[in-house]
């Protein structure tokens, strides 16, 4: 059975074009969010980190550099040449007023060895302690011109020392001011979570910045910080094995660095928070695809597929379900269409005595069917037109032989098979009149509702091998036994059709080493040597009965050289389990009538329709006839097509 391909559904066009039209431009737009991974995030981290290192940096140089010419000023004004004279304790008194604003707290001028010469400090309480440590605190000694810039730790503040030589002298101006104010140079927040900015000295101590634990700063970055170099930036290991982002910049004029790290887990985390949206935008445009799609479906393909389904239903061919219609099935289903209006036409040009019709039933490889109507004997009738081809004498021959072959069903009344009440010449064929069955076909019925039961199956079975039995027995071979020929009537009726006609369109197509016939259907013998034998029809059984208990073909495949070898060489399946699993006795019925040696099949449909009546007697089961509402199959759909293909000769 050849399935229809995903791609050449209408309901799978339209969703792969608004998939294309939709869901494409995000996924190139997350894809690129997401090609931004962990190290192209963490570039953009330490890019960060430079800047607020470098940015910090300044700041701190602006600071000293504003007090260090406070220093340098006083130090070279002409009254500082005495240190101990009256103007220059009149100097430093009134240079330090003018100096509160910067937080200065007091000046002084020492000699060589450190000793106080003079000293003038704000009269606030304990200035002047805090104010003679940090004069006394140790500082690197300084070229002239140079200034030292040293951070005292006084209690839970700090001070700031600035040191200037004084011109002419080996002495020294020391400015001490309250340097409470670098801390708020370094503003760690603005970088973001578990971010850290620290100013250090020459020794590596903290001035201002972040609290931050000792050996929280990587010694390598440390190094780095206070190589000289303007700035820094990489991924450092902390002693504890984990890894930050760090960056550094020097501060200008003193041996001081201010240094800016994050852990890594925190880019790690903002790439995967990137990642994760990027897979919500894909997610909503992905909804919004299958809303779009419901909507088509509903609005588009549900309105086509139905125009579909009646156009199969006029040309006589089962409908696709509405989300499965295809393009091909569009245009299956007009050709169809196209070919039932010709074959109407056809019958109102040609004389069909006393019968009227009155509607098609469907149209096939072999024929087209119509419901007709009989006002002489006031019954309604099934009318098929039988099409012929080759030579006008073959044609002849052919609808001879159809006469002979239906005046042979016409004369043994069977109650599983379709009763032939007439048969005439028709220009291009024939046509038989034959009971209509008021029901549907074997094939439309597991359609419909699934596979059937085994107490349906084997009654079905003993029916269908009886109605061959009577054939066979008068040397009439069917030739075509599938699910579409076995019509169930509303009534309980079980009738096999189309005695007879197999033999006929293939006689009539016949070409070399072509066969006619249904894919799943045909026997092995017939596929590989040619001919047709009752043991065929044995076969056909088989497949028509699995077809039955699992709803689907014993041998199938993607296309129909695939059937036709499944059926010569694939292995023998055997009924899925499941709830309904045929008992054994019945297994073993379809499984024997499947064989692929003639020999090795039943002797006779006589012989299976002893064993399949038995059984259903022993087991109490008994055939019920198809519930209302099981849609009538109006004509051969999948398992009902007949194709040509060569022998497939050992």
């Amino acid at each position: 059975m050849r399935i229809p391909r995903f791609g050449q559904s209408l309901l799978a066009r339209t969703v792969l074009a608004l998939a294309a039209v939709g869901l494409l431009p995000v996924l190139i737009a997350s894809y690129r969010l997401v090609d931004l991974n962990r190290d192209a995030m963490a570039e953009q981290v330490l890019r960060t980190h430079v800047v607020a290192a470098r940015t910090s940096a300044a700041r701190v140089t602006a600071y000293l550099a504003a007090r260090r010419s406070l220093a340098v000023g006083a130090a070279n004004n002409p009254a500082m040449t005495d240190p101990k004279s009256p103007a220059a304790a009149a100097f430093l008194a009134q240079t330090l007023r003018a100096w509160s604003d910067m937080e200065v707290l007091g000046t002084a001028v020492v000699n060589a060895s450190g000793e106080e010469v003079i000293r003038a400090q704000l009269r606030d309480a304990g200035v002047a302690a805090r104010v003679s440590r940090a004069i006394a605190a140790k500082a690197a000694p300084v070229a002239e011109g140079e200034v030292s810039s040293l951070i005292v730790a006084d209690g839970s503040s700090l001070l700031l020392r600035l040191a200037v030589p004084l011109p002419g002298t080996t002495g020294q101006v020391v400015v001490i001011g309250d340097a409470s104010g670098l801390a708020d140079l370094l503003h760690p927040e603005e970088l973001g979570e578990q971010a850290e900015l620290v100013l250090i000295d020459a020794r590596g101590v903290r001035l201002a910045g972040s609290e931050i634990a000792a050996g929280a700063i990587p010694s390598a970055l440390q190094a780095a910080a206070l190589s000289g170099r303007v700035s820094s930036a990489a991924r450092y290991r902390r002693g504890d094995g984990s890894e930050v982002l760090g960056a550094s910049a020097s501060v200008d004029g003193a041996r001081w660095a201010v240094i800016s790290l994050q852990p890594t887990r925190v880019a790690d985390e903002l790439a995967a928070n990137m990642r994760r949206r990027a897979l919500v935008a894909i997610g909503a445009a992905a909804l919004l695809i299958v809303l779009l799609s419901l909507a088509a479906w509903a609005g588009v393909v549900r309105p086509i597929a139905r125009l579909a389904a009646a156009q199969s239903r006029l040309a006589g061919h089962s409908p696709a379900s509405e989300g499965g219609v295809s393009i091909g099935s569009l245009e299956e289903s007009f050709a169809a269409l196209e070919r039932s209006l010709r074959d109407r036409r056809a019958v109102d040009a040609i004389s069909l005595g006393r019968y009227q019709v009155r509607d098609v039933i469907g149209s096939g490889a072999m024929g087209t069917v119509f419901s007709g109507y009989d006002p002489k004997l006031e019954r309604p009738v099934a009318l098929k037109i039988v099409r012929a081809s080759g030579s006008e004498t073959k044609d002849r021959q052919q609808i001879e032989r159809l006469l002979r072959e239906a005046v042979t069903v016409a004369r043994f009344s069977h109650p599983h098979i379709v009763a032939v009440h007439d048969v005439q010449d028709a220009a291009g064929g024939a046509f038989v009149a034959m009971e209509l069955i008021e029901g549907c076909s074997l094939e439309s019925l597991v359609d419909g509702r699934g596979p059937l039961p085994p107490e349906l199956v084997a009654p079905l079975g003993a029916a269908v091998a009886s109605a061959l039995t009577a054939a066979h027995q008068r040397g009439l071979v069917h030739r075509d036994v599938k699910p579409p020929n076995v019509l169930l009537g509303r009534d309980g009726a079980i009738k096999v059709t189309d005695f007879g006609i197999a033999a006929l369109v293939s006689a009539g197509m016949n070409q070399g080493d072509l066969i006619f016939g249904t894919p799943g259907f045909l026997p092995p013998e017939t596929l590989l040597e040619g001919g047709w034998t009752a043991s065929g029809d044995l076969f056909a059984l088989g497949a028509t009965l699995y077809f039955a208990l699992t709803g689907e073909l014993p041998f199938d495949g993607e296309s129909l050289q695939d059937i036709l070898r499944a059926t010569v060489q694939g292995p023998l399946p055997l009924p899925p389990r499941s709830e309904s699993r045929p008992s054994p006795e019945l297994e073993a019925v379809v499984l024997g009538l499947l064989e692929r040696d003639p020999a090795r099949r039943p002797a006779s449909a006589e012989r299976v329709a002893d064993q399949l009546d038995e059984l259903a007697r022993a087991r109490g089961w008994v055939w019920a006839a198809p519930p209302p509402g099981t849609e009538t199959l109006r004509s051969a759909v999948r398992q009902g097509q007949w194709f040509p293909t060569s022998s497939l000769r050992r």
